[in-house]
């Protein structure tokens, strides 16, 4: 133990009496220690460090006591480590590490691991005269180096194998163990830590479990981190990709295929054609090939350590690039409803063959359908719709050719006729000085040809499908007749409409029932007729009551127009009988809204006889 110098004599008290007094007080004093809650020995900071400093702070001492003194695990001389005299501020210490204060606060330095213990400090206090103790515990800490991490198995296999992973470390003093897998905490039901987190145990490993995995220790005062340590899972080989995907080649191209499979250590590979055995590498490399190159090529890929194999197929096939079709056909000018059948003329067989109708895919039903590996076409009951460009196409997985155009002409027709003039019934009206054209419209091909009929007479100078008349009189009034024919078709169609030319047409619409002025002038001779009729009866009643008197010549005269003119004649009683006549002139009256009058009305007589 290291003393330091002794303190000075005071007062001539001999210091053996002293020495009497400080033994008599410290028997009776340690009959009379007190240590409560409030007294403790706080260490700053809280852990030590190997290597480091740390402060042993006293507190709960109401009074500064005359001495410190400190001990290490119990308090026994023996295990006593340094004292402090605060009358003459002398400091004792068993090593230098150690510096005691007045305050009594203890300082250590350079720790080490073995200065982990209890540390206890007494006192008296002057006043009671009472031992006074504080207590309180010193850990301390090294700096953890960083850990490793090893593997029960350095090459387990996929599904099959369970692995444990155990965190390595040379300290003894860790508190705490974490595992990381990349960077995250575990988190899997096949996942299981030890008891004391050292060790790591992955059930049933896959691909997925290959890490990287990382454990970290940890006490009060430092950490540490291991390095990555990443799993070599043995797997695979799964299924194998074959590209290019493409199974079309031409005839003399190259064929190369290229065979790949995920697998851990890398697979080996070997390339089969119809199961025979060609090449032992993942490349496949055919130069010029033919036809018989088509067939089945497979590719198989196996791992030594996992003892696994695996294999895909692909359907390689080689065709020639395809030569230009034609097409024939029984006939490419056809009478509406015959029966067609077209050829696609092509040199190679078992070939793909589309057909076109106007540039377009032909859309096929029950009266258009192919046959003979779709080389035959054929169309029954053609109809006018089905006249367009045809063509059929050939192709294989390579190449593909287009005929040229075949174009079918269908002929048909005519089918009906209608007149541009639309007739009420079969009658058309036309206005008296107006302008008659009729124009007979027939759906034809080729286009038809036309003969009119007037009154069933045949008008030889007019061959085309217009009847024009540019200023209609009363004549033109009949039956009007137009005959369609087909030179082809050896078809024909007619229709007869009857034109009745009027004065004026009705107000709904000028096909109404207006009279003509024929039928206007009859229905006013007729009433003038019997107006003189009428007359005629009343004097000869007259007459006959007279008892035969004289005879009496009467000759009357009337007229449509609105000047009637009358005439009467007397003969002598003694002149013979002579008959009368009474003539009437009809002249049909100008209509006021025509422009032009109609033809004089002949004359008729009415004789009337005694």
């Amino acid at each position: 133990m290291e003393s330091s110098s002794q303190a000075p004599h005071s007062g001539g008290i001999p210091w053996k009496g002293l020495l009497l007094t400080a033994s008599f007080l410290s028997c009776w004093i340690q009959q009379t220690t007190a240590q409560t809650a409030s007294t403790t020995v706080v260490p700053n900071p809280p852990y030590g460090t190997v290597g480091g400093s740390v402060s042993l702070e006293v507190l709960g001492f109401s009074e500064q006591p005359p001495r410190y003194t400190w001990y290490k695990s119990a308090v026994d001389s023996s295990h006593q480590i340094a004292s402090y005299v605060t009358s003459t501020g002398e400091a004792t210490t068993i090593e230098s590490r150690l510096d005691v204060f007045s305050n009594g606060s203890l300082i250590i330095r350079d720790l080490i691991l073995s200065d982990s213990d209890d540390y206890i400090v007494e006192g008296v206090d002057p006043t009671t005269l009472e031992i006074l103790r504080a207590q309180g515990h010193l850990t301390v800490y090294g700096l953890l180096s960083k850990p490793t991490i090893n593997s029960n198995n350095t090459a387990p296999v996929e599904n099959k194998d369970t692995v444990s992973l155990t965190c390595q470390f040379d300290s003894q003093d860790v508190t705490y163990l974490v595992w990381f897998i990349n960077q995250s905490s575990p988190a899997d039901d096949r996942i299981v830590l030890s008891l004391d987190n050292t060790t790591l145990t992955i059930i049933n490993v896959t691909r997925e479990d290959q890490g990287p995995y990382q454990c970290e220790i940890w006490n009060p005062v430092s950490g540490n981190k291991s390095e990555p340590f990443t799993l070599n899972i043995t797997y695979g080989p799964d299924t194998p990709m074959i590209v290019p995907t493409d199974p079309h080649y031409p005839v003399g191209a190259t064929l190369e295929l290229s065979c790949s499979a995920d697998s851990n250590p890398p697979a080996q590979y070997t390339w089969l054609f119809s199961g025979m055995e060609t090449v032992s590498t993942s490349q496949l490399s055919i130069p010029n090939v033919n036809l018989n190159d088509t067939g089945t090529y497979t590719c198989n890929a196996s791992n030594s350590v996992t003892g696994l194999s695996s294999s895909k197929d692909i359907n390689i096939t080689i065709s020639e690039i395809v030569s230009k079709p034609n097409i024939t056909a029984n006939s490419t000018n056809v009478i509406e409803n015959a029966t067609l059948f077209f050829t696609c003329n092509t040199e190679h067989e078992g070939i793909n063959i589309l057909w076109f109708f106007n540039n377009e895919s032909l859309s096929l039903n029950e009266r258009k359908y192919l046959r003979e590996n779709n080389q035959t076409l054929i169309i029954e009951n053609v109809t006018r719709e089905d006249a367009g460009s045809y063509q059929c196409e050939v192709w294989n997985p390579i190449s593909a050719k287009r005929s040229d155009s075949l174009e079918l002409t269908v002929n048909y027709g005519p089918d009906y006729i209608v007149f541009s003039l639309s007739p009420v019934g079969d009658e058309i009206q036309v206005t008296f000085a107006e302008q008659l054209n009729l124009v007979c419209q027939v759906d034809s091909y080729p286009p038809a040809q036309y003969e009119w009929q007037v009154n069933d007479t045949v008008i030889s100078n007019l061959t085309d499908n217009t009847y024009t008349v540019s200023n209609v009189s009363w004549e033109d009034s009949g039956k009007y007749t137009c005959l369609a024919w087909n030179n082809v078709t050896n078809l024909s169609v007619s229709k007869t409409v009857t034109i009745t030319v009027v004065a004026e047409k009705s107000s709904e619409g000028g096909n109404g029932s207006s009279l003509s002025a024929g039928a206007i002038a009859g229905i006013v001779i007729g009433v003038l007729a019997g107006v003189a009729l009428i007359g005629a009866l009343i004097y000869f009643l007259f007459f006959r009551n007279a008892g035969g008197a004289s005879e009496h010549h009467l000759t009357e005269h009337k007229s449509s127009a609105p000047n009637h003119s009358q005439t009467y004649s007397d003969s002598s009683p003694n002149r013979t009988e002579e008959v009368s006549y009474a003539s009437v002139n009809f002249n049909a009256q100008k209509p006021r809204a025509m422009a032009q009058s109609p033809p004089p009305m002949n004359t008729v007589y009415s004789e009337i006889k005694k």
